[in-house]
C-alpha cells in the first residue's frame, strides 16, 4: 500500500482551503485523485479510521457489511472497542467487531433483529446507514429531505432528513436517495468523513472561518465586535458544559457586551465541578480565569474532540447547535488532566443564517 503521513495530512488541509494548490497527495491504487470521495477516504485513512487491503486497494465500490460499518463508525466516534460478550447469538466475544457492536447496542445506535441476531455479514443498505448515523450523532430533527423515494414520517425518513440537513448526503442527481440500495465502501466513507469532520461540508467550512474571526476578537478583548455575529437573543457564557445545563450561564445582550471588560459587577457564573464552590467574578476576572485561560489557536478543520462528554452535554443544551471547539490538550506533567476547551456554539436563525448563541468552556476540575 502507498503510505502517507504528516505531509499528506497537510496537503489535505491545503486542499480544503486552497484546492488549486494541493498537488501530489497519494491515495489508494484504486481511488484516483478525481474520485468523488477521494478526500474523504484519504482523511479517514490518515485518522486510522479505515483500512485498505494488502494489495494497496481500498475497493470503494465493494459493499459494506454490518460488522464493517460498526468498526468504521466505532473508530470514528471513539466507541469502546474491547472485545466482550454481546446479546446477539451471531456475534461471539471473539469477533474483532464485538466491542463496537456491544457499545453501539448499549447506546441505542443499533437493536438487531427480533430473532436475537445482528447478522454481521449482511450487507448494509443506505437507509440502514442513515439510521445508524442519525442515532450515533444525535442530530436534531430536520425538515423532510425532499427525495422522491423517501416519504412519510418514519424513523428512516427522519434520519435521511438529518443527513441531508448536515451535508452528509446530497442524494443522487435524479432527486432520489435510494434507501434500499446496498451502500458501498466509498459512500460510507463519504458519509462518515462528513459527519465527523464538517470541513468537508461547504456551509460548515464557512462557519469555521467565522469562528476563527470570533476567536481573534476574544483574544483581543474586542467584545463589542461580537454583536455582528449574534442574532436577536443574548449571548450565553458558561464555565463548564454541564454547568450550562444546571445553571444556564450568564447572558449578555449585544449592547452589554460592548462594556464587558469594564463591567464592575460581580456575576454568579455557576459552580466549580468537584468542590461546588460558586464562581463569582467580574466579567474581566472571568475572562482571565476561565474564558481565555489557555492558548487557543485558529484551526483549519473541526477535528474530533476526545472529551466526548463535552460535546454530549452541549448537544443536550443546544440540540440544534453546531459547535466549533478550540482545545488545549494539557501537559504531560499533569497527565494531560489539565486540558481545557473553548466551545463556540452556533444555531441557524429564522433566515437560515448561523448566529453565535453561546460560548462554553470546559475543563477537568478536581
Amino acid at each position: 500500500m502507498k503510505k502517507f503521513g504528516i505531509l499528506a495530512a497537510a496537503s489535505i488541509l491545503l486542499f480544503l482551503l486552497f484546492p488549486n494548490q494541493a498537488k501530489g497527495v497519494v491515495s489508494f491504487d484504486d481511488v484516483p485523485m478525481d474520485h468523488p470521495f477521494v478526500w474523504e477516504i484519504i482523511y479517514l485513512h490518515e485518522q486510522v479510521i479505515i483500512d485498505g487491503y494488502d494489495d494497496g486497494t481500498f475497493r470503494p465500490y465493494n459493499r459494506v457489511t454490518r460488522s464493517q460499518a460498526m468498526k468504521m463508525i466505532g473508530e470514528g466516534i471513539f466507541l469502546y472497542k474491547e472485545q466482550r460478550p454481546t446479546p446477539f447469538s451471531d456475534v461471539p466475544e471473539s469477533a474483532y467487531y464485538s466491542g463496537y457492536v456491544m457499545t453501539a447496542y448499549e447506546n441505542g445506535y443499533i437493536s438487531g433483529y427480533s430473532d436475537g441476531t445482528f447478522r454481521p455479514h449482511q450487507d448494509l443498505t443506505r437507509g440502514q446507514a442513515a439510521l445508524i448515523f442519525a442515532r450515533a450523532f444525535k442530530w436534531a430533527d430536520a425538515e423532510p429531505a425532499g427525495f422522491s423515494d423517501v416519504t412519510g414520517d418514519g424513523e428512516m425518513a427522519r434520519a435521511v432528513a438529518k443527513l441531508k440537513e448536515h451535508g452528509v448526503t446530497t442524494g443522487y442527481p435524479d432527486g432520489t436517495f435510494k434507501p434500499y440500495e446496498k451502500i458501498t465502501r466509498g459512500q460510507f466513507a463519504a458519509f462518515l468523513a462528513r459527519a465527523i469532520e464538517p470541513t468537508f461540508v461547504p456551509q460548515y467550512q464557512s462557519l469555521l472561518e467565522t469562528a476563527n474571526d470570533i476567536l481573534g476578537h476574544l483574544q483581543n478583548e474586542e467584545f463589542g465586535d461580537l454583536a455582528a455575529y449574534m442574532g436577536e437573543e443574548p449571548l450565553t457564557f458558561c464555565p463548564y458544559a454541564g454547568n450550562c445545563i444546571d445553571h444556564g450561564g450568564v447572558q449578555f445582550s449585544a449592547l452589554e457586551l460592548d462594556g464587558f471588560m469594564s463591567d464592575p459587577d460581580i456575576y454568579y457564573w455557576g459552580d466549580q465541578d468537584g468542590s461546588g464552590f460558586p464562581i463569582e467574578l467580574t466579567p474581566a476576572a472571568y475572562y482571565d480565569e476561565w474564558l481565555m485561560d489557555a492558548e487557543y489557536e485558529s484551526k483549519t478543520r473541526y477535528d474530533r474532540s476526545k472529551h466526548m462528554s463535552t460535546g454530549e452535554l452541549i448537544r443536550q443544551k443546544y440540540p440544534e447547535g453546531r459547535v466549533v471547539e478550540y482545545a488545549y490538550e494539557g501537559t504531560e506533567e499533569f497527565g494531560y488532566m489539565d486540558w481545557q476547551s473553548l466551545n463556540l456554539v452556533f444555531e441557524k436563525n429564522n433566515s437560515g443564517e448561523w448566529v453565535l448563541i453561546a460560548i462554553i468552556n470546559d475543563r477537568w476540575t478536581i
